[in-house]
Protein backbone atom coordinates (compact mmCIF):
# COMPACT_ATOMS: atom_id res chain seq x y z
CA UNK A 1 0.00 0.00 0.00
CA UNK A 2 1.43 3.65 -0.91
CA UNK A 3 2.12 5.48 2.10
CA UNK A 4 0.20 8.73 2.22
CA UNK A 5 2.50 12.58 1.56
CA UNK A 6 3.60 13.16 5.00
CA UNK A 7 1.60 16.76 4.60
CA UNK A 8 -1.52 15.17 3.32
CA UNK A 9 -1.33 12.74 6.26
CA UNK A 10 -1.33 15.68 8.77
CA UNK A 11 -3.63 17.46 7.29
CA UNK A 12 -5.90 14.52 7.50
CA UNK A 13 -5.60 14.15 11.05
CA UNK A 14 -6.12 17.99 11.89
CA UNK A 15 -9.17 17.53 10.10
CA UNK A 16 -10.20 14.20 11.55
CA UNK A 17 -9.50 16.06 15.08
CA UNK A 18 -11.82 18.91 14.81
CA UNK A 19 -14.47 16.68 13.25
CA UNK A 20 -14.60 14.84 16.14
CA UNK A 21 -14.68 18.13 18.89
CA UNK A 22 -17.59 19.25 16.79
CA UNK A 23 -19.59 15.74 17.04
CA UNK A 24 -18.39 15.76 20.78
CA UNK A 25 -19.94 19.11 21.16
CA UNK A 26 -23.24 18.52 19.54
CA UNK A 27 -24.41 15.58 21.49
CA UNK A 28 -23.43 17.75 25.07
CA UNK A 29 -25.69 19.46 26.98
CA UNK A 30 -26.66 21.31 29.68
CA UNK A 31 -29.51 20.11 32.11
CA UNK A 32 -30.09 22.32 35.41
CA UNK A 33 -30.60 20.04 38.44
CA UNK A 34 -34.23 21.36 38.31
CA UNK A 35 -37.54 23.52 36.73
CA UNK A 36 -35.69 26.65 36.49
CA UNK A 37 -39.08 28.90 37.43
CA UNK A 38 -39.07 26.51 41.02
CA UNK A 39 -35.20 26.79 41.64
CA UNK A 40 -34.62 30.64 41.03
CA UNK A 41 -31.44 31.75 43.44
CA UNK A 42 -32.45 33.88 46.58
CA UNK A 43 -30.40 35.83 47.97
CA UNK A 44 -30.02 36.27 52.06
CA UNK A 45 -32.31 39.43 51.77
CA UNK A 46 -34.96 37.66 50.12
CA UNK A 47 -34.04 38.83 46.44
CA UNK A 48 -33.91 37.17 43.53
CA UNK A 49 -30.89 37.72 41.31
CA UNK A 50 -31.55 40.66 39.10
CA UNK A 51 -32.05 40.44 35.42
CA UNK A 52 -33.21 36.95 35.86
CA UNK A 53 -34.80 35.87 32.58
CA UNK A 54 -36.51 32.96 33.91
CA UNK A 55 -38.68 34.78 36.26
CA UNK A 56 -42.10 35.03 35.15
CA UNK A 57 -43.26 38.80 35.95
CA UNK A 58 -47.09 37.79 36.43
CA UNK A 59 -46.64 35.00 39.01
CA UNK A 60 -47.07 37.28 41.47
CA UNK A 61 -48.23 34.87 44.27
CA UNK A 62 -44.71 33.47 44.09
CA UNK A 63 -42.86 36.28 43.05
CA UNK A 64 -39.94 36.23 45.57
CA UNK A 65 -38.99 39.59 45.07
CA UNK A 66 -42.19 40.75 46.84
CA UNK A 67 -41.77 41.68 50.34
CA UNK A 68 -43.49 38.63 52.74
CA UNK A 69 -46.27 39.08 55.47
CA UNK A 70 -43.84 37.87 58.45
CA UNK A 71 -46.98 35.72 60.24
CA UNK A 72 -47.80 34.26 56.55
CA UNK A 73 -47.53 30.33 56.04
CA UNK A 74 -43.39 28.53 55.81
CA UNK A 75 -44.92 27.44 52.24
CA UNK A 76 -44.39 29.92 49.50
CA UNK A 77 -47.23 29.23 47.58
CA UNK A 78 -49.56 30.27 50.14
CA UNK A 79 -48.07 33.43 51.07
CA UNK A 80 -50.04 36.47 50.32
CA UNK A 81 -47.93 39.49 48.69
CA UNK A 82 -47.95 42.56 50.80
CA UNK A 83 -47.88 45.58 48.57
CA UNK A 84 -45.01 48.49 48.20
CA UNK A 85 -44.08 51.13 46.15
CA UNK A 86 -45.67 54.50 45.91
CA UNK A 87 -49.11 53.38 44.82
CA UNK A 88 -49.03 50.50 46.98
CA UNK A 89 -47.76 47.35 45.07
CA UNK A 90 -44.35 46.69 43.47
CA UNK A 91 -44.22 46.70 39.56
CA UNK A 92 -44.68 42.63 39.89
CA UNK A 93 -47.67 42.23 42.60
CA UNK A 94 -49.61 44.93 40.49
CA UNK A 95 -49.91 42.46 37.78
CA UNK A 96 -52.47 39.90 37.99
CA UNK A 97 -54.58 42.39 40.25
CA UNK A 98 -57.08 44.02 38.55
CA UNK A 99 -60.14 46.68 39.75
CA UNK A 100 -63.08 44.73 39.94
CA UNK A 101 -64.42 42.47 42.30
CA UNK A 102 -62.94 39.16 42.93
CA UNK A 103 -59.86 40.47 41.13
CA UNK A 104 -58.09 42.86 43.41
CA UNK A 105 -56.22 40.89 45.24
CA UNK A 106 -58.59 39.99 48.15
CA UNK A 107 -57.05 40.60 51.60
CA UNK A 108 -54.44 42.61 50.91
CA UNK A 109 -53.77 44.19 54.48
CA UNK A 110 -55.83 44.80 57.94
CA UNK A 111 -59.16 46.10 57.27
CA UNK A 112 -59.76 45.07 54.04
CA UNK A 113 -60.87 41.82 52.26
CA UNK A 114 -62.20 41.42 48.56
CA UNK A 115 -65.39 43.10 49.14
CA UNK A 116 -65.01 45.93 51.82
CA UNK A 117 -62.32 47.90 53.04
CA UNK A 118 -62.76 49.25 56.79
CA UNK A 119 -62.87 52.75 58.20
CA UNK A 120 -63.96 54.36 61.81
CA UNK A 121 -64.36 57.46 63.21
CA UNK A 122 -65.44 59.26 66.23
CA UNK A 123 -68.29 61.67 66.19
CA UNK A 124 -70.01 64.06 68.50
CA UNK A 125 -73.89 63.82 68.73
CA UNK A 126 -73.98 65.56 72.08
CA UNK A 127 -72.75 67.67 74.30
CA UNK A 128 -71.20 71.18 73.93
CA UNK A 129 -69.04 70.38 70.48
CA UNK A 130 -72.80 68.97 69.00
CA UNK A 131 -73.63 72.41 68.03
CA UNK A 132 -72.04 72.15 65.15
CA UNK A 133 -69.70 68.82 64.79
CA UNK A 134 -73.13 66.66 64.90
CA UNK A 135 -73.90 67.53 61.38
CA UNK A 136 -70.27 66.09 60.13
CA UNK A 137 -71.85 62.15 60.26
CA UNK A 138 -73.96 63.59 57.35
CA UNK A 139 -71.41 64.81 55.18
CA UNK A 140 -69.18 61.52 55.35
CA UNK A 141 -72.14 59.31 55.25
CA UNK A 142 -73.27 60.94 52.07
CA UNK A 143 -70.02 60.21 50.14
CA UNK A 144 -69.97 56.39 51.41
CA UNK A 145 -73.56 56.13 50.42
CA UNK A 146 -72.97 57.70 46.55
CA UNK A 147 -69.71 55.31 46.60
CA UNK A 148 -71.11 51.81 47.58
CA UNK A 149 -74.15 52.48 45.39
CA UNK A 150 -71.74 52.41 42.39
CA UNK A 151 -70.10 49.50 43.80
CA UNK A 152 -67.40 50.84 45.97
CA UNK A 153 -63.82 51.38 44.92
CA UNK A 154 -62.42 48.40 43.13
CA UNK A 155 -65.05 46.33 43.78
CA UNK A 156 -64.64 46.69 48.02
CA UNK A 157 -68.01 48.42 49.68
CA UNK A 158 -66.88 51.43 52.21
CA UNK A 159 -67.72 49.62 55.62
CA UNK A 160 -67.42 53.13 58.03
CA UNK A 161 -68.03 52.29 61.93
CA UNK A 162 -69.10 55.89 63.86
CA UNK A 163 -69.18 55.65 67.38
CA UNK A 164 -70.48 59.23 69.44
CA UNK A 165 -67.64 59.75 72.21
CA UNK A 166 -69.19 63.25 73.40
CA UNK A 167 -66.14 65.30 72.49
CA UNK A 168 -64.65 63.58 75.18
CA UNK A 169 -60.55 62.93 75.03
CA UNK A 170 -60.41 59.96 77.01
CA UNK A 171 -63.43 58.11 76.13
CA UNK A 172 -62.18 59.28 72.45
CA UNK A 173 -59.04 57.86 72.54
CA UNK A 174 -60.42 54.95 73.91
CA UNK A 175 -62.95 54.21 70.70
CA UNK A 176 -59.91 55.00 68.36
CA UNK A 177 -57.63 52.27 70.14
CA UNK A 178 -60.98 49.85 69.92
CA UNK A 179 -61.27 50.56 66.43
CA UNK A 180 -57.50 49.64 65.79
CA UNK A 181 -57.00 46.43 67.86
CA UNK A 182 -60.66 45.34 68.17
CA UNK A 183 -62.26 45.85 65.10
CA UNK A 184 -59.19 45.99 62.95
CA UNK A 185 -60.22 48.90 60.68
CA UNK A 186 -58.08 49.67 58.28
CA UNK A 187 -58.16 53.68 58.28
CA UNK A 188 -59.91 56.49 59.75
CA UNK A 189 -62.04 58.49 58.51
CA UNK A 190 -62.22 62.66 59.17
CA UNK A 191 -62.80 61.93 63.03
CA UNK A 192 -64.28 65.14 63.41
CA UNK A 193 -64.25 64.71 67.44
CA UNK A 194 -60.87 66.55 67.51
CA UNK A 195 -60.43 66.45 71.34
CA UNK A 196 -60.17 62.04 71.16
CA UNK A 197 -57.91 62.65 68.23
CA UNK A 198 -55.41 64.50 69.85
CA UNK A 199 -54.89 62.39 72.93
CA UNK A 200 -54.55 59.42 70.52
CA UNK A 201 -51.95 61.16 68.19
CA UNK A 202 -49.04 59.13 69.41
CA UNK A 203 -50.87 56.18 69.72
CA UNK A 204 -52.13 56.68 65.53
CA UNK A 205 -48.20 57.51 64.75
CA UNK A 206 -46.68 54.23 66.51
CA UNK A 207 -49.65 52.27 65.02
CA UNK A 208 -49.61 53.80 61.63
CA UNK A 209 -52.99 53.85 61.30
CA UNK A 210 -54.06 56.73 58.36
CA UNK A 211 -56.56 59.10 59.53
CA UNK A 212 -57.76 60.90 56.66
CA UNK A 213 -59.90 64.03 55.78
CA UNK A 214 -59.91 66.09 59.53
CA UNK A 215 -60.88 68.93 60.18
CA UNK A 216 -58.07 70.91 61.38
CA UNK A 217 -59.05 71.94 64.56
CA UNK A 218 -55.85 71.77 66.14
CA UNK A 219 -52.49 71.72 65.34
CA UNK A 220 -51.13 68.08 65.93
CA UNK A 221 -53.11 67.30 63.30
CA UNK A 222 -50.42 69.03 60.46
CA UNK A 223 -47.99 67.41 62.39
CA UNK A 224 -48.12 64.17 62.21
CA UNK A 225 -47.23 61.64 59.59
CA UNK A 226 -50.21 59.66 59.90
CA UNK A 227 -52.82 62.14 59.41
CA UNK A 228 -54.03 64.51 56.03
CA UNK A 229 -56.26 67.75 57.42
CA UNK A 230 -58.42 68.99 55.09
CA UNK A 231 -59.27 71.94 56.66
CA UNK A 232 -57.31 75.72 57.44
CA UNK A 233 -56.12 75.20 61.16
CA UNK A 234 -57.28 76.98 63.90
CA UNK A 235 -54.40 78.39 64.41
CA UNK A 236 -54.27 79.34 60.42
CA UNK A 237 -57.78 81.36 60.87
CA UNK A 238 -56.14 83.04 63.48
CA UNK A 239 -53.55 84.56 61.96
CA UNK A 240 -55.25 85.71 58.79
CA UNK A 241 -57.81 87.44 60.99
CA UNK A 242 -55.60 89.17 62.80
CA UNK A 243 -53.25 90.25 60.03
CA UNK A 244 -56.68 91.34 57.99
CA UNK A 245 -58.15 93.19 61.02
CA UNK A 246 -54.88 95.32 61.51
CA UNK A 247 -54.54 96.10 57.97
CA UNK A 248 -58.04 97.33 57.72
CA UNK A 249 -57.32 99.55 61.11
CA UNK A 250 -58.26 103.20 61.44
CA UNK A 251 -55.98 103.61 65.09
CA UNK A 252 -52.91 101.77 64.85
CA UNK A 253 -50.99 104.35 66.61
CA UNK A 254 -48.64 103.90 69.32
CA UNK A 255 -51.62 102.52 71.33
CA UNK A 256 -52.44 100.02 68.55
CA UNK A 257 -52.43 96.38 70.38
CA UNK A 258 -54.96 98.10 72.93
CA UNK A 259 -57.70 98.04 69.82
CA UNK A 260 -58.03 94.40 69.87
CA UNK A 261 -59.17 91.78 71.87
CA UNK A 262 -60.62 88.38 72.36
CA UNK A 263 -62.82 85.83 73.82
CA UNK A 264 -62.38 82.70 73.88
CA UNK A 265 -62.80 78.82 74.75
CA UNK A 266 -60.65 78.10 77.70
CA UNK A 267 -61.77 74.28 77.90
CA UNK A 268 -61.22 72.65 74.55
CA UNK A 269 -58.11 73.25 72.81
CA UNK A 270 -59.00 74.74 69.38
CA UNK A 271 -59.79 77.62 72.07
CA UNK A 272 -56.83 77.77 73.68
CA UNK A 273 -54.58 77.66 70.64
CA UNK A 274 -56.63 79.59 68.53
CA UNK A 275 -56.17 82.52 71.24
CA UNK A 276 -52.45 81.74 71.58
CA UNK A 277 -52.05 82.49 68.27
CA UNK A 278 -53.97 85.43 67.92
CA UNK A 279 -52.25 87.10 70.51
CA UNK A 280 -49.00 86.40 69.15
CA UNK A 281 -50.41 87.51 65.78
CA UNK A 282 -51.06 90.78 67.53
CA UNK A 283 -47.92 91.09 68.80
CA UNK A 284 -45.91 90.59 65.75
CA UNK A 285 -48.02 93.15 64.21
CA UNK A 286 -48.32 95.54 66.89
CA UNK A 287 -45.00 94.90 69.17
CA UNK A 288 -47.31 93.93 72.26
CA UNK A 289 -49.49 91.47 73.66
CA UNK A 290 -53.54 91.88 73.73
CA UNK A 291 -54.16 94.18 76.91
CA UNK A 292 -54.85 91.20 79.89
CA UNK A 293 -52.77 88.57 78.02
CA UNK A 294 -52.41 85.72 80.14
CA UNK A 295 -49.85 83.11 79.50
CA UNK A 296 -51.91 80.37 81.38
CA UNK A 297 -54.88 81.22 78.62
CA UNK A 298 -57.43 80.42 81.22
CA UNK A 299 -58.59 83.36 82.49
CA UNK A 300 -61.00 86.44 81.93
CA UNK A 301 -58.72 89.43 82.37
CA UNK A 302 -59.22 92.82 80.41
CA UNK A 303 -59.76 92.32 76.74
CA UNK A 304 -58.11 88.25 76.70
CA UNK A 305 -61.32 86.75 77.86
CA UNK A 306 -60.99 82.97 78.24
CA UNK A 307 -64.31 81.45 79.66
CA UNK A 308 -65.18 78.11 80.33
CA UNK A 309 -67.97 76.71 77.92
CA UNK A 310 -71.44 74.98 79.76
CA UNK A 311 -71.83 78.30 82.66
CA UNK A 312 -75.28 79.09 83.00
CA UNK A 313 -74.30 82.79 83.04
CA UNK A 314 -71.81 84.73 81.62
CA UNK A 315 -72.86 88.17 83.01
CA UNK A 316 -69.54 88.49 84.87
CA UNK A 317 -67.04 87.70 82.36
CA UNK A 318 -69.02 89.82 79.96
CA UNK A 319 -69.05 92.77 82.13
CA UNK A 320 -65.38 92.15 82.55
CA UNK A 321 -64.96 91.82 79.30
CA UNK A 322 -66.76 95.03 78.19
CA UNK A 323 -65.75 97.53 80.70
CA UNK A 324 -62.30 97.09 79.20
CA UNK A 325 -62.43 96.94 75.34
CA UNK A 326 -65.57 99.67 75.16
CA UNK A 327 -66.01 101.58 78.58
CA UNK A 328 -61.75 102.36 78.38
CA UNK A 329 -59.92 104.46 75.98
CA UNK A 330 -59.18 103.60 73.47
CA UNK A 331 -62.02 101.32 72.60
CA UNK A 332 -61.67 98.17 71.09
CA UNK A 333 -61.72 98.19 67.10
CA UNK A 334 -61.77 94.30 66.65
CA UNK A 335 -62.64 91.27 68.70
CA UNK A 336 -62.15 87.85 68.03
CA UNK A 337 -64.72 84.83 69.27
CA UNK A 338 -63.36 81.59 69.33
CA UNK A 339 -66.27 79.77 71.00
CA UNK A 340 -68.92 76.96 70.12
CA UNK A 341 -72.59 78.20 69.29
CA UNK A 342 -73.96 77.40 72.34
CA UNK A 343 -71.58 79.60 74.60
CA UNK A 344 -71.42 82.14 71.93
CA UNK A 345 -75.40 82.57 72.26
CA UNK A 346 -75.11 82.56 75.87
CA UNK A 347 -72.36 84.64 76.00
CA UNK A 348 -73.84 87.68 73.94
CA UNK A 349 -76.88 87.75 75.45
CA UNK A 350 -75.15 88.98 78.81
CA UNK A 351 -75.45 92.16 77.98
CA UNK A 352 -73.50 92.67 74.86
CA UNK A 353 -73.21 96.01 73.80
CA UNK A 354 -74.12 96.12 70.21
CA UNK A 355 -73.51 99.75 68.49
CA UNK A 356 -72.88 101.07 65.31
CA UNK A 357 -69.97 103.16 66.43
CA UNK A 358 -67.83 99.64 67.65
CA UNK A 359 -68.30 98.26 64.57
CA UNK A 360 -65.20 99.65 62.85
CA UNK A 361 -63.50 97.21 62.35
CA UNK A 362 -66.06 94.59 63.66
CA UNK A 363 -65.96 91.18 65.14
CA UNK A 364 -64.13 87.91 63.70
CA UNK A 365 -65.71 84.66 64.27
CA UNK A 366 -64.12 81.16 63.82
CA UNK A 367 -65.19 78.56 62.15
CA UNK A 368 -67.30 76.90 64.44
CA UNK A 369 -69.73 79.79 64.29
CA UNK A 370 -70.54 79.19 61.03
CA UNK A 371 -73.75 77.86 61.13
CA UNK A 372 -77.09 78.99 60.08
CA UNK A 373 -78.32 77.80 63.19
CA UNK A 374 -76.14 80.59 64.94
CA UNK A 375 -77.00 83.43 62.31
CA UNK A 376 -80.73 82.67 63.06
CA UNK A 377 -80.99 82.39 66.92
CA UNK A 378 -78.22 85.25 67.51
CA UNK A 379 -80.85 87.74 65.45
CA UNK A 380 -79.38 91.68 65.07
CA UNK A 381 -76.25 90.73 67.86
CA UNK A 382 -74.13 88.93 65.21
CA UNK A 383 -75.39 91.33 61.80
CA UNK A 384 -72.39 92.66 60.23
CA UNK A 385 -70.15 90.01 62.03
CA UNK A 386 -67.67 88.73 60.03
CA UNK A 387 -67.50 84.60 60.21
CA UNK A 388 -64.37 82.74 58.70
CA UNK A 389 -63.95 79.88 56.88
CA UNK A 390 -60.87 77.84 55.15
CA UNK A 391 -63.83 76.44 52.28
CA UNK A 392 -66.07 77.82 49.56
CA UNK A 393 -69.56 77.71 51.39
CA UNK A 394 -72.47 77.66 49.23
CA UNK A 395 -72.95 81.17 49.26
CA UNK A 396 -73.92 83.90 46.30
CA UNK A 397 -71.71 83.73 43.06
CA UNK A 398 -69.70 80.34 44.95
CA UNK A 399 -73.20 78.19 45.41
CA UNK A 400 -72.76 78.04 41.48
CA UNK A 401 -69.45 76.84 41.18
CA UNK A 402 -69.53 73.28 40.01
CA UNK A 403 -67.42 71.43 43.50
CA UNK A 404 -69.64 73.61 45.90
CA UNK A 405 -72.80 72.73 43.74
CA UNK A 406 -72.08 69.37 43.60
CA UNK A 407 -71.63 69.45 47.18
CA UNK A 408 -74.88 70.79 48.55
CA UNK A 409 -76.87 68.88 46.00
CA UNK A 410 -75.62 65.32 47.22
CA UNK A 411 -75.48 66.63 50.91
CA UNK A 412 -79.22 67.30 50.34
CA UNK A 413 -80.27 64.61 48.81
CA UNK A 414 -78.70 62.19 51.76
CA UNK A 415 -80.19 65.01 54.09
CA UNK A 416 -82.90 67.72 53.03
CA UNK A 417 -82.43 70.11 56.24
CA UNK A 418 -78.66 69.68 56.30
CA UNK A 419 -76.93 72.88 57.07
CA UNK A 420 -74.94 73.00 53.72
CA UNK A 421 -73.14 76.24 55.24
CA UNK A 422 -71.68 74.22 58.36
CA UNK A 423 -68.30 74.49 57.25
CA UNK A 424 -67.25 71.41 59.40
CA UNK A 425 -70.28 69.41 57.38
CA UNK A 426 -68.46 70.59 54.32
CA UNK A 427 -65.26 69.72 55.67
CA UNK A 428 -66.65 65.83 56.60
CA UNK A 429 -67.76 65.42 52.87
CA UNK A 430 -64.44 66.70 51.63
CA UNK A 431 -62.41 64.83 53.92
CA UNK A 432 -64.09 61.59 53.11
CA UNK A 433 -64.21 62.02 49.33
CA UNK A 434 -60.51 62.76 50.17
CA UNK A 435 -60.10 59.27 51.05
CA UNK A 436 -61.94 57.96 48.22
CA UNK A 437 -59.78 59.71 45.83
CA UNK A 438 -56.80 58.06 47.07
CA UNK A 439 -58.30 54.94 47.40
CA UNK A 440 -59.06 55.07 44.27
CA UNK A 441 -55.49 56.20 43.23
CA UNK A 442 -54.28 53.38 44.72
CA UNK A 443 -55.79 50.62 43.15
CA UNK A 444 -56.57 46.92 44.16
CA UNK A 445 -53.71 46.94 45.98
CA UNK A 446 -54.56 48.59 48.98
CA UNK A 447 -52.39 48.62 52.05
CA UNK A 448 -51.50 51.30 54.95
CA UNK A 449 -48.20 52.71 53.45
CA UNK A 450 -49.65 52.59 49.79
CA UNK A 451 -52.26 54.99 50.96
CA UNK A 452 -49.97 57.06 52.66
CA UNK A 453 -47.46 57.00 49.81
CA UNK A 454 -49.80 58.24 47.64
CA UNK A 455 -51.63 60.51 49.75
CA UNK A 456 -47.74 62.23 50.42
CA UNK A 457 -47.55 63.00 46.94
CA UNK A 458 -51.36 64.00 46.19
CA UNK A 459 -52.51 67.20 45.25
CA UNK A 460 -56.30 67.63 45.21
CA UNK A 461 -58.83 70.19 43.68
CA UNK A 462 -62.32 69.60 44.58
CA UNK A 463 -63.41 73.27 44.31
CA UNK A 464 -64.45 73.36 47.88
CA UNK A 465 -61.16 74.95 49.25
CA UNK A 466 -58.11 76.14 46.91
CA UNK A 467 -56.62 73.18 45.92
CA UNK A 468 -54.41 71.22 48.12
CA UNK A 469 -51.24 69.06 48.18
CA UNK A 470 -49.24 67.32 50.69
CA UNK A 471 -45.67 66.16 50.72
CA UNK A 472 -43.71 63.99 53.39
CA UNK A 473 -43.36 65.96 56.28
CA UNK A 474 -45.91 68.74 55.00
CA UNK A 475 -49.38 68.28 55.79
CA UNK A 476 -50.33 72.00 56.03
CA UNK A 477 -52.27 71.81 52.72
CA UNK A 478 -54.75 74.43 53.46
CA UNK A 479 -53.33 77.50 54.54
CA UNK A 480 -56.33 79.95 53.40
CA UNK A 481 -59.33 81.72 55.04
CA UNK A 482 -62.11 84.22 53.41
CA UNK A 483 -64.64 86.14 55.51
CA UNK A 484 -68.50 85.93 55.27
CA UNK A 485 -70.54 89.01 56.74
CA UNK A 486 -74.02 87.41 59.01
CA UNK A 487 -77.28 89.64 57.15
CA UNK A 488 -80.19 89.81 59.48
CA UNK A 489 -82.77 92.68 59.06
CA UNK A 490 -85.90 91.77 60.74
CA UNK A 491 -84.99 87.94 59.98
CA UNK A 492 -81.87 86.29 58.76
CA UNK A 493 -80.91 87.08 55.32
CA UNK A 494 -77.97 84.74 54.64
CA UNK A 495 -74.22 86.03 54.33
CA UNK A 496 -72.32 88.01 52.41
CA UNK A 497 -68.90 87.48 51.01
CA UNK A 498 -66.58 89.85 52.15
CA UNK A 499 -63.26 88.50 51.46
CA UNK A 500 -61.67 86.38 48.78
CA UNK A 501 -59.22 83.26 50.63
CA UNK A 502 -56.29 85.43 52.11
CA UNK A 503 -53.05 83.34 52.80
CA UNK A 504 -51.28 82.96 56.29
CA UNK A 505 -48.37 84.59 56.65
CA UNK A 506 -47.32 82.67 59.23
CA UNK A 507 -48.13 78.81 58.79
CA UNK A 508 -46.65 76.39 61.33
CA UNK A 509 -45.72 79.13 63.96
CA UNK A 510 -47.51 79.78 67.14
CA UNK A 511 -48.10 76.91 68.96
CA UNK A 512 -48.55 76.86 72.70
CA UNK A 513 -46.77 74.68 74.86
CA UNK A 514 -47.73 70.91 75.06
CA UNK A 515 -50.01 71.24 71.64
Amino acid sequence: MKRLDPAVGSSLMTLGVIVAVGVLLSIITVVPSGNTANSLAVDSGGRTPSGDPSLDPTQTANDPTAPIDPSAPADPSKRAVKGTGPSGSSAAAAKGLECAAGKNGGETDVGVTGSAIKLASTIVADGPGASFLSPVRTGMTTVVNRVNKTGGVCGRRLDLSLRNDSWDADRGKQFIQNFVEGDKVFALAVVPSSEGLRNAKEYIAAKQVPVVGTDGMLIHQYKNPWIWPVAASTISTMHVMAKDAYERSIKCGAECHQGFGIVFDAQYHFGVEGAFAYNAAIKRLTGHDIDGYDSSLKSCTRRFCGIQPGKPSYAGDARTFNEACYNTSPRCDFVAFLLEPDTALSFFSEGWPVLPTLKSNGFGLAQPLFTRQLAENCKSLCDGMWVWTGYNPPIEALANTPGVAKYANEVHNESASADVTNQFLEGGYLGMSLLVTALEKLGPNVSRNGLKNVLDSMSYDSGLSQPLAWSPGNHFANVSAQAFAIQYKQSFNGWRQMTGFLKDPWPGQDIPAGE
